[in-house]
């Protein structure tokens, strides 16, 4: 019996979400997305996300 799904076949298509978000100014950028706070740092030309943090846990110790 052969099975219907081939585990070691290559992904072919990226699914991009969309979303209104505000513009990316200075060298920093924190935003939420998904329910997780996002901290993102502009080095050598690229955007990389230095801090992922669930934004529950950033109410809480704020308060």
């Amino acid at each position: 019996m052969k099975s219907k799904f081939n585990c070691n076949a290559r992904t072919s298509a990226v699914t991009v979400s969309i979303r209104q978000a505000r513009p990316r100014v200075g060298t920093t950028h924190t935003y939420e997305l998904n329910g997780t706070l996002l901290h993102d740092v502009l080095e050598d030309g690229e955007w990389i996300t230095k801090r992922a943090v669930p934004a529950g846990e950033v109410q809480k110790r704020a308060a």
